[in-house]
């Protein structure tokens, strides 16, 4: 067990730049001496404070950033919308919540998450002595990616933003930088999901590639066996070279092996710890060995060359095959655990992306239309920032929706690759064993999803895509209609000044011309007066 333990490499190794990250951000709270030295996640006090300390400096900092960049706000109900300012108020706190989402999921499965690694370890060593080794280095790769991109996006989104959009000549418009805490903080905890998944689908995939190279490698026997190829079909690089006891003083006279060593080395040695034999000119037979590529010449009638297949007997291979079933059992009850550990963050994060690709366009829209938007997505003001948005979310939900549809359908793909089995080897007894550990696999299965509220698979991508097409043209035609009542009472209230001023006008032209008909009176009785008094003094 300990030399298969020193064997069999910690999936956790992989994971030390994430795991020193983490820690830093306030993600995780185990403890980081105990993970340097021993690849284990244990609960730790000290980062449980740490972590709490983080989340309440990253709250009150939102908080005052919001208050900061918040001036605009104060007037957007007033000058758009009411549609457009609650839902600016809405979204603005969403991302703050899928934070404390991920920090407070983490904070309550900080002793579940350790044990999840741990079965994994001891899925590998299981999986090793079936001469399965997994090789965890393409998940070392994997996260070194995913955190460059994450520091990308992340930096091109915040000092586009910052540049264009944000007046920076302010020492205050330095708080900007804390928009971008809920994302990151989000991206990192989704990395550890999506990689410890991708984990859980190699693992799925080798049990399936095991199966397929017993149907293969039974294949090729039958027809050696049938005399339908002239040459036999290559050794099993996963069994150890057959070598005749007979010549033993060949082996020691060329090679200087031992024949007792060398069957304790073909039988602990496999995969990519095996030892191969030191190579010599000859074969068992005598015969030149080709100097160019290391293989002996073909010989169809050399029997000892072909290794008898383990479906060929019925009695050996079922407990290989039932190890490979008990594995496959294992893998997907720590997804499941894994579905259960992640299941409220992965919930606040679909939420968030669809609100905010919605939103986003939405605002955008707004943007074209010289209508005034939240101050915090003043991103959407922006095309060419809109586009980075859009894709860094949609790329996160998208992503983890794909590679949980693809572990789910490689856990159901064993099924195919066990009936295989059965079907080459067209044995009733292994019949029997196939017929009764499909239905193990068939009751087994795994699927994830967000809550138990919908699947992750491709049809929910479907459906989240005609969703947010959906609710975008409803909320547009929303918009236009708000517009369109806002210009009409406008009209109106301009009509009625317009009717106010031609109502004053008129009453003013009607008192000047009372005055004139009143001065024309006044002017004839003033001269019929002189005409009187004229007439009376001549007489």
């Amino acid at each position: 067990m300990a030399q298969t333990e020193d064997k069999v490499q910690p999936l956790l190794q992989q994971f030390q730049q994430l795991f020193f990250i983490s820690k830093i951000a306030g993600i995780l709270p185990q403890d980081l001496e105990k993970f340097r030295s021993r690849n284990r996640m244990e609960k730790s006090r000290n980062g449980m404070i740490y972590m709490i300390g983080t989340l309440i400096v990253y709250v009150l900092a939102y908080n005052f950033l919001i208050y900061s960049f918040g001036e605009e706000d104060r007037t957007l109900k007033a000058s758009q919308s009411t549609l457009t300012f609650v839902i600016g108020l809405f979204l603005t706190y969403i991302g703050l919540i899928m934070m404390a989402s991920d920090q407070l999921t983490a904070l309550r499965n900080q002793s579940r998450i350790g044990e999840i690694y741990e079965r994994i370890r001891l899925v590998d060593e299981r999986l090793y002595k079936e001469n399965c080794v997994m090789d965890n280095s393409t998940i070392g790769r994997r996260i070194r990616i995913m955190l460059v991109m994450t520091v990308i996006f992340e930096l091109s989104i915040l000092l586009a933003t910052y540049l264009k959009l944000v007046d920076y000549s302010q020492w205050m418009s330095l708080l900007w930088l804390v928009s971008a805490i809920p994302t990151f903080i989000n991206t990192l905890d989704k990395i550890w999901f999506a990689v410890s998944l991708y984990a859980l689908k190699e693992r799925f995939e080798a049990i399936n590639a095991t199966l397929e190279e017993l149907v293969d490698t039974h294949e090729k026997y039958k027809l050696w066996l049938q005399g339908g190829r002239d040459v036999p079909p290559p050794l099993d690089s996963s069994q150890p070279p057959q070598y005749d006891s007979n010549l033993e003083y060949l082996y020691k006279e060329l090679g200087g092996l031992d024949m007792g060593s060398i069957g304790k080395n073909s039988v602990s040695g496999s995969g990519k710890n095996k030892v191969a034999p030191v190579a010599h000119s000859m074969n068992s037979f005598g015969e030149p060995i080709n100097a160019a590529t290391g293989k002996a010449p073909p010989n169809p009638l050399a029997p000892n060359l072909v290794h008898e297949s383990e479906l060929g007997n019925a009695a050996k291979v079922e407990d290989k095959l039932n190890t490979l079933c008990q594995v496959h059992d294992e893998i997907c009850e720590i997804g499941k655990a894994m579905n259960e550990l992640w299941s409220y963050p992965i919930l606040s994060l679909m939420a968030y992306g669809f609100l905010i690709f919605t939103a986003q366009l939405y605002f955008l829209y707004c943007a074209t239309q010289f209508q005034s938007i939240p101050s915090l997505f003043r991103s959407a003001k922006n095309p060419f920032i809109t586009v980075i948005v859009l894709s860094y979310t949609s790329g996160k939900c998208v992503y983890l929706i794909y590679l949980s549809w693809k572990t789910s359908q490689a856990s159901k793909r064993t099924g195919i690759s066990l009936h295989k089995c059965g079907v080459v080897a067209d044995d009733n007894l292994l019949y029997e064993i196939v017929n009764h550990l499909s239905l193990k696999l068939l009751n087994h299965s795994v699927d994830f999803s967000a809550c138990g509220f919908f699947t992750l698979d491709m049809e929910t991508l479907y459906g989240v895509s005609g969703g947010i097409t959906s609710y975008l043209i409803i909320l547009i035609q929303f918009n236009l209609a708000a517009q369109q009542a806002k210009e009409a009472i406008q009209t109106f209230n301009s009509l009625n000044d317009t009717a106010g001023l031609v109502g004053a006008a008129t009453d003013m032209d009607n008192g000047s011309s009372t005055l004139h008909d009143r001065g024309d009176h006044h002017h004839a009785y003033a001269g019929g007066l002189k005409l009187f008094v004229f007439e009376f003094f001549n007489i």
